[in-house]
């Protein structure tokens, strides 16, 4: 028998239980700063704005892929200012989510992504480079936190990121959006290193530096090396030289006005931070990437200004001693001229410390692992390792001359396979040398990779080999069908 109430009852209105939570939300936000607790504070406040982005993002796949890129190149100054380390992991757990976000549009059916274009030889070539890093699990020196970054970080996150990079950055639009965005990243990291300049360094800056000893490198007698943002010098100013010639190259062969002052604005500040960086290595990016574009371009006239304009900036740092007042331009220039750098001299030898070691380990040591070596402090002798001082020299360390053999190999092969689709096969003009000049940008950090370990450090390194899976879906779009007309104002303007 059904219940008949006279008394009609009442839901509770959609503006009442909005308000309820945003009542509790209030007193919860108001708690925590009373005990100041305001790390729980700002979560609270961010709740509601994190639950809609990530809605709207299993919506659209490639809007998951901004968020991953934005929080790739800001995490580092989250983890300085909150001192809360690990927070790498949310990369992993964005990662997820991508993958998830492209199954559920193929199950809404709404998914414009063509599963094909995570086929290409970037992915291809990685796999033997996967069955050897599982191979070196058996590698008697590995220990277990070695297995556990092969596993995490060298198979599944960085392969993972491999696919879903083919699978969404496969569009002119997509390509435009990512371009303009990393401008404004690039601004925002100029802005911290103009204040960083003109104020010093702030509280959290000042305790990594001590905390880490890293003033010893950044504090020296040629001036202080800035780093902005990002985890050190080094990696600021090889991720600022690609910035500088990626910018450049695009900025020139831009025809919308607009744009060409937007590009040529970006390029600038990287070049200013690559400078102020005082990171010598970070200048080879430019110059082996515009040695490369030389090649690519096919065209005289541009290869014959590149070139003079090459051997000037050679001639400059090497032959003269002209700005020698300046203490970035005075740095810069000891890298033209490396016999007269102790540092490098210090790493010579340190490399025939490692050779010699090496001839007992031919497979290397293990992965996350180095050499010990004991450094004489004073009087005393410390326990310490080798510093690689280089991301071949890591791989070598940790692989082996075999390893070391197969993964330069790949990159052979990689940009051999880019660098033949961007002169041959991509026939729009604009898109020609924008792909051009990401190809020299990749191209000039892995050159890079002999002075420093930028290419494995984020966000240089995934901003650079994301950058390289634009090849082929783009490639696909302009030159294989040969029925797809895209129109330069789609691309860049």
């Amino acid at each position: 028998m059904a219940y008949n109430s006279r008394y009609p009852v009442r839901e509770l209105p959609p503006q009442a239980a909005l308000a309820s939570l945003l009542l509790i939300g209030l007193v919860a936000i108001a708690y925590a700063i009373i005990t100041q607790k305001l790390l729980i504070a700002a979560i609270i406040i961010s709740l509601p704005l994190a639950a809609i982005i990530l809605f709207y993002g299993l919506q659209a796949p490639r809007f998951g892929y901004l968020i991953y890129a934005t929080y790739a190149f800001f995490f580092i100054a989250i983890m300085r200012y909150t001192r809360i380390t690990g927070l790498s992991v949310i990369l992993d757990i964005l990662l997820v989510y991508m993958v998830i976000s492209i199954l559920f549009s193929f199950l809404r059916n709404k998914a414009d992504i063509r599963l094909t274009n995570a086929v290409n030889i970037l992915t291809i070539s990685y796999i033997p480079w996967i069955l050897f890093i599982l191979f070196q699990f058996l590698n008697p020196g590995i220990q277990d936190e070695g297995i556990t970054k092969g596993i995490r970080i060298i198979i599944l996150e960085t392969f993972v990121l491999y696919i879903v990079s083919s699978l969404l950055a496969d569009k002119p639009k997509t390509l435009k959006i990512g371009l303009i965005t990393v401008g404004v990243f690039v601004s925002i990291a100029f802005f911290k290193l103009w204040w960083q300049k003109h104020f010093g360094f702030d509280y959290a800056e000042r305790e990594w530096l001590v905390s880490s000893d890293s003033w010893r490198t950044h504090i020296i007698n040629t001036g202080i090396r800035y780093f902005s943002i990002f985890t050190d010098a080094s990696n600021f100013g090889a991720c600022m030289g690609l910035i500088t010639l990626v910018y450049t190259i695009i900025g020139i062969h831009t025809r919308n006005k607009r744009l060409l002052y937007y590009y040529l604005a970006v390029a600038l500040m990287g070049l200013i931070g690559m400078f102020m960086s005082g990171t010598r290595g970070a200048i080879i990016i430019p110059i082996a990437g515009t040695a490369l574009y030389c090649l690519l371009c096919k065209n005289i006239k541009i290869f014959a200004t590149t070139a003079l304009i090459g051997i000037l900036v050679v001639s400059f740092f090497s032959l003269t001693n002209i700005g020698e007042g300046n203490a970035f331009i005075r740095r810069m220039r000891t890298a033209f001229r490396p016999t007269e750098d102790a540092s490098f001299n210090v790493r010579v030898e340190n490399r025939k410390e490692v050779a010699a070691y090496l001839e007992k380990h031919p497979w290397g040591v293990g992965i996350n692992e180095s050499i010990p070596k004991l450094w004489k402090r004073g009087d005393i002798y410390e326990e310490g390792t080798l510093p690689p001082d280089s991301y071949y020299v890591r791989i070598w360390i940790q692989t082996g001359y075999m390893g070391l053999n197969l993964y330069l190999a790949i990159l052979v092969v990689v940009l051999l396979r880019c660098c033949y689709i961007v002169m041959f096969r991509i026939k729009n003009k604009e898109l020609y040398h924008i792909l051009a000049a990401m190809t020299c940008g990749v191209f000039g950090v892995w050159i890079n990779g002999y002075t420093g370990e930028a290419m494995n450090t984020a966000p240089t390194s995934r901003y650079s080999f994301i950058s390289i899976h634009y090849e082929r879906p783009l490639y696909r779009q302009t030159d294989y069908s040969r029925k797809i007309n895209i129109k330069t104002s789609n691309i860049i303007s």
